[in-house]
């Protein structure tokens, strides 16, 4: 019985010290904060002064590669950044292109 027990507490102890090792080498840097530009609206996490450009141009007349810019945006995004991504093209009176709006609204948790 005590054969068992020792057994059993050296294989925790050795689970233990490999599981600690294994954490040590493998943990990442946290990630870095950076604040927001001065400049930005402040509304999202992302802020694209490229956008700015589609200022009042209506949803349906973006063209395929203007469509494109948004997608690539858009799906870059976590899905909690979304909705405040949105907010802040409707503040700064950007029109998301028709046929993004059922994606980006899929994507919002």
């Amino acid at each position: 019985m005590i054969y068992i027990l020792s057994g059993l507490t050296g294989l925790l102890i050795l689970v233990a010290l490999f599981t600690f090792i294994h954490k040590r080498r493998h943990s990442e840097d946290p990630e870095t904060i950076v604040a927001p530009p001065a400049d930005c609206c402040g509304a999202h996490a992302i802020c694209e002064k490229e956008l700015n450009v589609y200022r009042q141009i209506a949803p349906e007349a973006y063209t395929d590669e203007q469509i494109e810019v948004f997608r690539d945006i858009l799906y870059t995004l976590r899905p909690e950044e979304v909705e405040e991504w949105l907010i802040s093209l409707e503040k700064r009176e950007i029109n998301l292109p028709l046929i993004l709006r059922q994606e980006a609204i899929e994507l919002i948790p």
